[in-house]
């Protein structure tokens, strides 16, 4: 065997060793993140945290319960568009939504790992990633494409890894500052905060639901090949687990783009908020 084929054969074995290497850690990672979310309500410091949002949220409600009242006295001589009847409900709805913001958290967690749990039925999230590394350990083994194909889904496995973090990371914060995020509810001007919390949130939370989906519906596809025209090989297997893959990566993405329907700095209350900081610090 001359040289050129051993150094070749030298780069497939280490290529086929790093994928298979990667992709059961990369799978099992994502088995633990992906099927569900932590009950960050059952957290002690994350109750804690929010327990300090939650009074700064009430000491702010007081302020909106006096704005409530200027804007009512004020619309007998410029509008009509804020009576008591309307301003009064928002108030108390927003006091009780901030209020019970934490226990609103934890149910929708429950809801949505409920769901999940509902889809996966007799095949927890370990057979599933289980199914998805045997999947995968045969083209890894194959001829050099397969090999990079392998690689490619070890990759994508992990940047999945590193989203489902980050989306736990976001669940957390936007649990912790519920309270304010919901007070603004209290005021129409406000109101868009409270309604961009909600969009966020249940988009983020609920994408794992349509994740779960697509994992069964990318499983029952390779076990029933008939739409790709009968049995298919290692290699095939591969590419389509490897566009599951990627689906998955994006899902979080599209999830994002709904709930920020339109730039976050246009809105009219964020608006507000920038240029208040801007001329208090400025003039500071």
């Amino acid at each position: 065997m001359d040289l050129t084929a051993q150094i070749i054969d030298a780069i497939n074995g280490w290529l086929r060793w790093a994928a298979t290497q990667l992709i059961s850690p990369a799978l099992s990672a994502i088995g633990g993140l992906l099927f569900a979310t932590p009950f960050f309500d059952r957290i002690r410091e994350v109750e804690e945290l929010w327990t300090v949002v939650r009074n700064v949220a009430d000491a702010l409600l007081v302020l909106a319960v006096i704005a409530a009242g200027v804007l009512v006295m004020a619309s007998g001589t410029f509008s009509s568009r804020y009576t008591a009847k309307l301003l009064v409900p928002r108030v108390a709805l927003a006091a009780v939504i901030a209020n019970a913001s934490l226990v609103i958290a934890g149910a929708l967690i429950r809801l949505e790992n409920g769901i999940v749990l509902g889809l996966l039925g007799d095949e927890p999230a370990a057979a599933v990633t289980q199914q998805l590394a045997a999947l995968l350990r045969g083209p890894a083994q194959s001829q050099f494409v397969g090999i990079l194909v392998a690689l490619a889904a070890a990759a994508l496995g992990l940047l999945l890894v590193a989203i489902c973090i980050g989306r736990d990371v976001v669940l957390l914060i936007a649990t912790v500052l519920a309270p304010l995020a919901l007070a603004t509810y209290a005021l129409p001007q406000t109101e868009e905060l409270a309604r961009l919390w909600w969009r966020v949130y249940g988009a983020l939370l609920f994408v794992q639901v349509v994740q779960a989906i697509l994992v069964l519906v990318g499983l029952e596809l390779l076990r029933h090949t008939d739409w790709l025209g009968g049995p298919v090989p290692d290699l095939v297997a591969g590419l389509v687990l490897v566009t599951v893959l990627y689906l998955l990566f994006r899902l979080p993405f599209a999830a994002y783009q709904w709930a920020f329907q339109r730039p976050l700095l246009q809105s009219a209350p964020v608006r507000t908020i920038v240029f208040a900081a801007r001329a208090a610090f400025g003039g500071a």
